[in-house]
């Protein structure tokens, strides 16, 4: 049988479909993890242009070896299931190309399979595509330059701006609290054949103060904070860029942690995304750029009025781009938009003038399914937005501006 072409990850779908039903059917594992090593296998072997796998033990060895050139991805180097299961599961997968689906397809098919693990997980790792490239068109990342997600997922941010924001060396770096998250954050980066990135597990929220005053307390595990990585690895400056969609489910209640962030000292509580807000500017160098997803309650609520004074004492909010609401579903409804901005060097001392752009067209339909240009093929880059045009437009605003981006 002829081999299909396959260069978005809509029949990735169907492939996926059918190996979880095969697990479900027959082998009582964790389907993720077994779904996860057979693509696992099945990807190296069409990066590296290698002869298919044929038995299960072929398959483990191959998996042994994964694990060492491709650390922090596999939790187990072995295949938990059937001879005659892995034999169905190959008959299905070998009619799917990842080497014609390219950097991107590849980075669309792991981030379906993420978040077919983190069903009801409300979509905190996914961000469209076509938003993350927006968002490292505008910030525009240099040569040299670090890069911060606190809150990775799977690491589209950094993904992007190795991959398509032409960057030749790379100072990567990425948290979060979710492993899973972490293991396909890691892979993407190998993927990409990105050397030197630094992803971690930890709470990005949790300070070293506080971390001490909750094990003094008894509330809290030795738990590492995104200090202790830094000290480590011997990254003594702030960062350059940070770009990152935080959760947005999610309220702070521990007293500590409150009072150890500006913006709800003194507060019984305050929604996750707010907290991030304030850690990523204090991760930020002076002078340094970020672009941040927020709900637009974030913009406009009453209640979060001292914390738009603090953002606008800290940095020029450089610019503000609503995204339409379907732009997030399936995963969520909630109204968001892009937050840009520079961190400031010294005092504002003049007026500053701040772009506004709203997105009209989501690229997406109300039940989330993704709206195609006409004639074109069905990939990422060929989603039915209007970012680009809006990016030309931010662009010349910058250079009116004089915003040395």
């Amino acid at each position: 049988m002829a081999k299909r072409k396959n260069s978005s990850n809509e029949s990735f779908d169907v492939v996926y479909k059918r190996l979880e039903e095969i697990m479900l059917a027959n082998s009582g594992e964790n389907e993720f993890e077994e779904i996860f090593k057979i693509v696992l296998i099945k990807l190296w072997q069409d990066i590296y242009k290698r002869d298919s796998v044929k038995t299960l033990d072929e398959a483990n060895y191959l998996l042994m070896r994964i694990n060492f050139e491709w650390p922090g991805v596999l939790t187990e180097n072995k295949l938990n299931i059937s001879e005659e299961q892995f034999g169905v599961c190959l008959d299905i997968i070998k009619m799917y190309s990842f080497a014609e689906a390219g950097y991107e397809g590849i980075d669309g098919i792991f981030e379906y399979i993420i978040s077919r693990e983190k069903k009801g997980a409300k979509g905190q790792f996914f961000t469209p595509r076509y938003i993350v490239d927006f968002c490292v068109e505008i910030l525009s990342p240099k040569n040299g330059e670090s890069i911060l997600d606190p809150a990775v997922g799977s690491g589209a941010f950094l993904y992007h701006s190795y991959v398509c924001g032409g960057m030749k060396g790379s100072d990567l770096w990425g948290f979060d609290f979710d492993r899973t998250a972490i293991r396909v954050a890691n892979l993407l980066m190998h993927v990409a054949d990105i050397k030197g990135f630094h992803i971690h597990k930890v709470n990005s929220l949790l300070k070293n103060d506080v971390r001490e005053v909750l094990l003094k307390k008894g509330l809290g595990e030795i738990t590492t904070t995104i200090e202790d990585v830094l000290r480590i690895e011997k990254k003594k400056d702030l960062f350059d860029i940070v770009m990152t969609n935080p959760p947005f489910a999610g309220e702070i209640l521990e007293p500590d942690i409150l009072n150890s962030y500006c913006v709800s000292c003194g507060k019984t509580r305050i929604e996750r995304d707010v907290l991030f807000m304030e850690r990523c500017i204090n991760l930020l160098r002076p002078g340094g750029r970020m672009a941040i997803i927020l709900p637009d309650n974030i913009f406009g609520s009453k209640e979060n009025e001292n914390l738009r004074r603090w953002i606008y004492e800290t940095c020029r909010i450089v610019g503000v781009v609503g995204i339409p609401r379907n732009a997030f579903m399936p995963h969520t409804a909630v109204k968001t938009s892009i937050l840009f901005l520079q961190k400031r060097k010294e005092h504002r001392e003049m007026e500053e003038t701040i772009f506004f752009g709203i997105s009209e067209q989501p690229g997406k339909d109300s039940r989330g399914n993704l709206l195609f240009k006409d004639g074109c093929g069905k990939t990422w880059k060929n989603v039915d937005h209007d970012l680009d045009e809006i990016s030309v437009e931010f662009k010349k605003f910058l250079v009116s501006e004089e915003i040395g981006w």
